[in-house]
């Protein structure tokens, strides 16, 4: 009796890994056809339709009609993809200024974006914000299911689906995940903003084919996202990767005491802007102002961006003697806007370390940590936690 149930477990276990392993072919390598995923598989054919019949009647997939035949000729297979229409996830970037929100269908084909002002309210009041959007969104679903899982990007440290903490954005002690898991009924993943940068580049972007990488985020603060032997590495309490909080001089005041200089104190997009208004005198200058005065070559701006690149140089070489990935990744909205900045960073890189690793800008990166939050909460969607699944990039950083 103990023995034939082992057996009717194994078989069930066998039957769903094989049921993910389908759903995983359909999903990277749409669109394909059974023969297809029976080759990819080594599958038999029947395993394959059983598989196959069984998705379609839980209305994951669609049928695209007739492929070609092979050389060996026989009949034209059906072609099939994952069904775009089931449904759809959200991701929301609670960023300082701005709640980014990004619809995606389950395809991870992106339906819409929108950025929504949000500087100097309360968490609550992004909240509302927040539930307002998704009954807009929900008002022009035309899915069979809905809405399936929220992903959030957090600005601070996450661990097990829990803020430890947000230096920007005071919580107020909301659980976020059992605030919309209650109201939605739906899977809600929390996860740091540099972290999901880092599974846009694994997922969407420059390190499909990379084991181990790591992604510098340069906002308000600096964090990294890092991939290690493809997946994601978060530490044992969540803070691996808080490189902004890495000290890196020792400032003595007038009393002898030391006061530690961390990463981000000199080197974030606030910290720049900050330098750069003690020199000038002046207060309230922002990112396009800042690019401004480096395209006429001003000689203050173009100090305090040296040291910038010196520090963030500096930084990734020191990144790369911990962890030596195959590649850095940059997300930084004024590197975007100023690519020298990325040239100079490559040659400080270059003359600690004395070799070439690729450290390359991200690209759409206004969409890096959405797009990264989508792969997430798809793959939960879908039941595929831990299974590679390969998106395509939006074509622009706005729109599908």
């Amino acid at each position: 009796m103990v023995r034939r149930s082992m057996n009717r477990m194994n078989r069930n276990q066998l039957h769903d890994q094989n049921l993910k392993f389908v759903l995983q072919q359909i999903f990277n390598n749409h669109p394909t056809s059974r023969i297809e995923i029976s080759h990819q598989l080594n599958l038999n054919k029947s395993t394959v339709s059983s598989l196959y019949n069984t998705l379609m009647a839980d209305g994951y997939l669609t049928e695209l009609g007739l492929g070609e035949a092979s050389n060996a000729g026989g009949r034209k297979p059906t072609l099939i993809e994952i069904n775009r229409n089931y449904g759809f996830t959200l991701t929301f970037d609670l960023g300082y200024r701005h709640l980014h929100a990004l619809v995606t269908y389950l395809n991870g084909q992106v339906w819409k974006y929108d950025r929504i002002e949000t500087k100097g309210q309360s968490i609550h009041e992004m909240i509302d914000q927040i539930n307002h959007y998704i009954a807009a969104v929900q008002a022009e679903d035309t899915t069979s299911h809905g809405l399936l899982g929220i992903c959030f990007s957090i600005h601070g440290i996450v661990m097990d689906n829990q803020i430890k903490t947000s230096p920007f954005i005071d919580m107020d002690g909301i659980d976020l995940e059992q605030v919309f898991s209650t109201m939605y009924q739906v899977p809600v993943v929390l996860e740091n903003e540099a972290n999901l940068s880092a599974v846009y580049e694994r997922d969407f972007n420059g390190a499909r084919d990379l084991n181990s990488t790591v992604t510098v985020s340069i906002h308000r603060g600096i964090g990294a996202g890092i991939i290690l032997q493809r997946e994601l590495f978060r530490g044992e309490h969540g803070d691996a990767g808080e490189i902004g909080q890495t000290v890196v001089s020792i400032e003595m005041d007038d009393a002898g005491a030391g006061h530690p200089v961390h990463a981000e104190d000199i080197s974030s997009e606030d910290a720049i802007i900050q330098q750069l208004e003690q020199k000038k005198g002046i207060t309230n200058l922002d990112r396009t102002q800042l690019v401004a005065l480096y395209q006429k070559q001003d000689a203050d701006t173009l100090a305090v961006l040296t040291k910038f690149t010196t520090a963030i140089g500096g930084l990734i070489y020191n990144l790369m003697r911990s962890l030596d990935p195959d590649a850095f990744f940059i997300n930084s909205p004024l590197v975007e806007e100023i690519p020298t900045l990325l040239m100079q960073i490559r040659t400080v890189y270059q003359n600690l370390a004395h070799n070439a690793l690729t450290i390359d800008l991200t690209q759409n990166a206004r969409l890096a940590t959405v797009l990264g939050g989508c792969s997430l909460i798809t793959h939960r969607a879908l039941g595929l936690d831990h299974y590679e699944l390969n998106f395509e990039r939006p074509a622009t950083e706005t729109t599908a």
